[in-house]
């Protein structure tokens, strides 16, 4: 998607559920929109708006009456990446009220100029895209993706269920990743485990074996060759080094 997209829209009247390639922003004129985005969900209404990133798979309802502002966006506006900025909902001020008005009142009139269309666009995005010291949509994401990986480390998963987590796409969330941890979403998976695995090596009560599963390794041999590639040590090893004193081999 190359264009930004403005119209005013409304629902079916019964739940829907999709997913796009392309970002959305979602602003109240009248009614409310029920919306889940997997990893957050709120309701678009008087003060609040939302933002659905490309690839988000989400859930919504709203009745047939009600009627939003809805800009479908691309990733870069101006050379500006619009998803490190955006939280998935925000708050509607005066400003914002203002810009709904005026594309409410003129976009039932007549079909709008994209000179039009993208300055109100920008407009909106500049008051609404967060200051300051706030995280933004990147790194949120990020820490939702750690967070998710840290309750399933011993578990089997996969970057698309990362993903789903993280309320990204799979593409989306390695983005996210090398942009602010210079790494890919399996490459920190994996650091994570063998760090868990590192801890669990200085307690003398854990077999080499149990450390592998509880680490998300699916047997020994895995941690092993994983802790040989990635830090040049067996686990034995690392563990004689923690404990300063000699084991068996792994």
């Amino acid at each position: 998607m190359n264009e930004t997209v403005v119209e005013i829209r409304r629902y079916s009247g019964v739940i829907e559920r999709h997913q796009h390639d392309y970002h959305q922003v979602i602003l109240p004129i009248s009614g409310a929109l029920e919306i889940d985005l997997g990893h957050s969900s709120g309701r678009v209404s008087d003060s609040i708006g939302a933002f659905v990133s490309a690839g988000c798979c989400h859930a919504f309802y709203a009745k047939q009456a009600d009627c939003f502002v809805v800009l479908d966006l691309p990733s870069c506006i101006g050379g500006r990446e619009i998803e490190e900025d955006m939280p998935a909902f925000f708050t509607i001020g005066r400003e914002v009220h203002g810009l709904i008005d005026y594309m409410a009142a003129l976009g039932t009139q007549q079909e709008l100029s994209t000179s039009l269309r993208d300055a109100w666009s920008r407009l909106l995005l500049d008051r609404i895209t967060p200051r300051g010291d706030c995280p933004d949509r990147a790194e949120l994401a990020v820490r939702r993706a750690t967070a998710f990986m840290e309750r399933k480390l011993a578990d089997p998963i996969r970057i698309a269920d990362i993903a789903q987590a993280a309320g990204l796409s799979p593409t989306r969330l390695h983005q996210s990743f090398t942009r602010r941890r210079a790494t890919s979403p399996h490459a920190h998976l994996v650091a994570m485990r063998l760090d868990a695995a590192e801890k669990m090596l200085a307690d003398p009560r854990l077999s080499i074996a149990d450390i592998a599963i509880f680490s998300g390794h699916s047997d020994q041999s895995a941690l092993t060759r994983a802790m040989r590639r990635e830090r040049n040590a067996t686990p034995a090893e690392i563990r004689r080094k923690l404990l300063g004193r000699t084991v068996g081999k792994a």
